[in-house]
Formats: C-alpha cells, sequence, structure tokens
C-alpha cells in the first residue's frame, strides 16, 4: 500500500485562518440513525461553516436510495457502512474513507440479535435452527457471521430469513412471526422493551462498522477542505464528549430515538477520527469474495483517505 501523503497535523497550518474566500460545498447523504449524530452537531453548532465549509445533510429514508444518489452523482459524500462502501467503490464511484463513524465499543451495542416475546427466556442453544430475521449481503450479514464466530457457534447455527425492511423485521419479530432479528439500536433496546430480549451485540468485537467517505475532488490541491472537514468533525466529537446531555434532544429529532427511550437512551463515545487499518479492509473484503460481493481485492490506495485523519 502506497505511503500516506501527509499527516492531519497539517491542518493546524488551517485552523489558524477562518476566513475563507469560498465555502466549499458538500452534499453529504447519511440515514437518520446513530452513527451520524457527530454530522448533525458539527451543523447544527455550525462547526463546518466555521471551517468555510457548506455542509448539506441530505437525509434518505434507506440505504438503497442512498447509494443509487451517490452512484448517479447527485451527493459528494456518504455515511454508510463498510460493504456498502466497498460495493459503491466497486462500481466506480469516485470516493475515498474519510474516517471511520463507529467501531465497536464494550457496554454500547450499535447492533445485536433481538429475541421475540415468545423467544426471550431462550438461551443460545435453544435457539439452533431457530430463524433470525436480517438482511443478506450487507453489514447485518457480515456481522451475523461474525457473531457466530464469538458465540463460539458453527456457521448457519441460526435459520436466517431474508427480511430488507426494518420495520417488518420488528413487526414480525413482535409478533413472534420470527424467532429472533438483527437489529441496530435503538430498535434492539425497544424490541426488549415492548417484551422482547436481547440473546447478544455486537459490541464486542472491536470492528469497524460505518465509515464517512467524500468525493475524491475534496483531496486534490492539498486536500483543504478534506482537513477543514475533519477539524470541525473533531469538534463535534469533542462537544459530545464534554457535553453530551446538550445533544439529547438533537439525538431524538435526528437518529429516530423512540419517545419511550428518549430520556434514558445513552449518548455514545464517538471516536476521534481514524482510518479502518489494513488488516480491518482485508477481513471485511475476504468475507464480500467468499459471499460473491467481489471479485478480488480492491487496492486499498483506491479505498482510503491517502491523508490520515
Amino acid at each position: 500500500m502506497k505511503k500516506y501523503l501527509f499527516v492531519i497535523t497539517l491542518a493546524l497550518l488551517i485552523s489558524v485562518n477562518t476566513a475563507y474566500a469560498e465555502n466549499a460545498m458538500m452534499r453529504f447523504g447519511i440515514l437518520p440513525v446513530l452513527d451520524t449524530l457527530p454530522l448533525q452537531v458539527a451543523v447544527h453548532d455550525g462547526l463546518f461553516k466555521g471551517q468555510g465549509l457548506d455542509v448539506e445533510l441530505v437525509r434518505f429514508a434507506s440505504a438503497l436510495e442512498r447509494d443509487t444518489a451517490m452512484q448517479a452523482g447527485q451527493l459528494d459524500g456518504y455515511f454508510g457502512d463498510l460493504i456498502a462502501t466497498y460495493m459503491l467503490i466497486n462500481k466506480g464511484v469516485p470516493m475515498y474513507i474519510a474516517l471511520t463513524s463507529w467501531r465497536t465499543v464494550p457496554g454500547f451495542p450499535m447492533f445485536g440479535i433481538a429475541l421475540s416475546p415468545a423467544s426471550k427466556d431462550r438461551n443460545l442453544d435453544d435457539m439452533k435452527g431457530r430463524s433470525l430475521g436480517l438482511s443478506k449481503s450487507t453489514v447485518m450479514d457480515f456481522l451475523a457471521d461474525k457473531m457466530e464466530d464469538q458465540l463460539g457457534v458453527n456457521s448457519g447455527h441460526f435459520q436466517q430469513i431474508e427480511i430488507k425492511r426494518m420495520p417488518i423485521r420488528l413487526q414480525m419479530l413482535m409478533t413472534d412471526q420470527i424467532d429472533a432479528a438483527l437489529l441496530p439500536e435503538p430498535l434492539l433496546s425497544l424490541a426488549k422493551l415492548k417484551g422482547g430480549g436481547v440473546l447478544a451485540t455486537a459490541d464486542g468485537l472491536d470492528l469497524p462498522l460505518t465509515v464517512l467517505c467524500l468525493h475524491r475532488k475534496y483531496f486534490r490541491d492539498g486536500a483543504d477542505a478534506y482537513i477543514r472537514f475533519i477539524l470541525a468533525y473533531k469538534e463535534a466529537v469533542k462537544r459530545l464528549s464534554e457535553t453530551p446531555e446538550k445533544y439529547r434532544q438533537l439525538m431524538a429529532e435526528t437518529c429516530r430515538i423512540p419517545k419511550p427511550l428518549m430520556e434514558k437512551f445513552p449518548i455514545y463515545p464517538y471516536p476521534m477520527p481514524s482510518l479502518p487499518s489494513d488488516a480491518e479492509l482485508e477481513m471485511v473484503e475476504q468475507w464480500m469474495i467468499k459471499k460473491g460481493l467481489l471479485k478480488e481485492n480492491i487496492p486499498h490506495e483506491l479505498v482510503l483517505s491517502p491523508l490520515i485523519p
């Protein structure tokens, strides 16, 4: 893999000058999920504007709609999981991973296996051969395999059933039409609140799961816009860490926190900007090749930012 060209400490040379000749415009595609809260804070608090960036967060109802817009050139950047990111880059979308927006942190599950009310007291052995709702060829599929490894069960322990639409998956779970479902937070907590259970969570996997990507044009001419984007994002993460409760209402409004969970749902410890490691990318690529989603590895210099955030 080629060496990185710069270290982002060069950003200090830019941060001392907040007057920019022209604001850089960015249309950034997102989903209304917890991983995007630092982006919401950066927009809400004017942090991007303070760095001379005009960032518009374009909200999509589904990953498919977001990916279609990115392929069509309607977006300058996007939030998504590593599986979707690789699929877009493989289709020729000219973007780099700018930073990891979420990686698994013990005690703060972003995904987990929820149990139906009828199955809430079943243990791992009891669940052998029982139905698990998820979406195939996605990060959910990837997590299901990794969680089977973590739980120490054989591949195929669960009978995986394709249910792409999340609301339908949750409804089928809560009406006992399926025994279990792989769900993101806050739906995982909502399922438990409504009488279901939680069999296992993915918080102990130590994996990068979601990333922010930017069009390659932002990495040209010294990557000025990328550096300013990182500075604003870092400040948003810092503010969330120092005064999390200040952003509870913003989280509830932009990340679809159900009303019964609004007061007590934790505000997560978002990571400072970093890039996935070569080994982590290799693991994702090999899984995708095994699943037939990629034909071969993609050189990491075509995937990762050429600068270290």
